[in-house]
């Protein structure tokens, strides 16, 4: 069902802060001026997800032939910064496109966690193919983002998640003990955590920096890029690479904006959205390399697990695999696991 407006943000929406903005207005006038799209993604302005919107703008603008212009905004600047307020915006269409995580996604749409399984998916280009892929099962669930307004451009796999916190370096799961870290605030984290013998805190992650150094925390959970990103190796020394969890960035437009629009104009939208996983990819993919460098120069301490030794971490989940099974009917489990297994190497 769609998600109903905070009253702050329908006073923010009704003072007209950012009425310049609103709607997909044209500039100029008569019938041939341009509709106008806001683009809002809640990283830097040197992250990936800035390089690939802004590839979506080129692609949008050139083959609309100035139907639409296009106005990519880092760090949700149309939106105070807040991702919250930035789905809100993109669901009342006062901001036409944002672009955000599946863990973010996820609280409109439960199903789509099924993604984030631990252990499931090997690498990023095994994520790639499942997204790339014509999976029935997930395109019904993409579809079910309607409800909530919003409709999806594109999925595109983000680098997996990985550990970091300012303690030890986490070889076995005994060394997360009584360990807090923070998780997104998503209850599948929080599970997760508690099955591996830590102490899941819920933060957003313009958090996280400041709970590390005060040590509400003592690490987190994320990508290498986006911990680089936050600067979180400022205060976390020690960094696992366990590739445990799968991730994905979505690109989603406002349901009403997108039907009205016409059809070639939505295949447009569609189009450009696979240039915008496609520079993703590319982008996070050198992105890690300048992480990782940057990382070590800064000295971080680096642990990757091996292979075998993740399944003492896969054994402490199996009642959270239970759990998370019971949640899906039999055919939709077994649809999206084929479908993980068909596209693996």
């Amino acid at each position: 069902m769609r998600k109903v407006l905070s009253t702050g943000l329908c006073l923010f929406l009704c003072a007209g802060v950012f009425s310049a903005f609103a709607g997909g207005a044209s500039e100029g006038s008569g019938a041939q001026a341009a509709k106008k799209i806001s683009l809002n993604q809640t990283s830097s302005a040197e992250s990936p997800w800035q390089k690939a919107s802004l590839a979506w703008k080129k692609q949008v603008e050139e083959q609309t032939q100035g139907r639409y212009t296009v106005d990519v905004y880092a760090n949700a600047t149309l939106a105070q910064g807040n991702y919250q307020i930035m789905m809100e915006m993109v669901q009342a269409g006062t901001i036409q496109v944002g672009v955000e995580s599946l863990t973010v996604l996820a609280a409109y749409n439960q199903d789509v966690s099924l993604l984030n399984e631990p252990f499931l998916f090997q690498d990023v280009p095994h994520t790639a193919r499942f997204l790339a892929a014509d999976i029935p099962i997930w395109k019904k669930w993409m579809g079910q983002f309607e409800q909530s307004n919003l409709v999806i451009l594109t999925g595109s796999p983000r680098p997996m998640r990985q550990l970091n916190n300012n303690s030890r370096l986490i070889k076995t799961p005994a060394d997360m003990d009584g360990m807090k870290f923070r998780v997104p605030m998503n209850q599948f984290y929080v599970s997760i955590f508690e099955a591996l013998g830590a102490k899941p805190v819920p933060l957003p992650s313009s958090e996280i920096y400041s709970a590390i150094q005060l040590g509400t925390v003592n690490g987190e959970d994320n990508s290498l890029q986006i911990q680089y990103d936050f600067k979180t190796h400022e205060v976390a020394k020690f960094f696992t690479i366990i590739n445990y969890i799968a991730d994905a960035s979505f690109l989603f437009m406002n349901k009403d904006f997108y039907y009205g629009a016409t059809p070639e104009d939505q295949k447009v939208f569609m189009e450009a959205g696979k240039t915008f996983a496609s520079t993703n990819v590319q982008a996070d993919t050198e992105y890690y390399t300048v992480a990782m460098d940057a990382m070590k120069a800064a000295g971080v301490q680096f642990y990757e697990t091996p292979n075998p030794d993740k399944k003492a971490f896969q054994d402490k989940l199996v009642g959270f695999y239970k759990d998370l099974q019971s949640k899906y009917s039999a055919e939709d489990w077994k649809a999206f696991h084929d479908a993980v297994a068909a596209t693996a190497k």
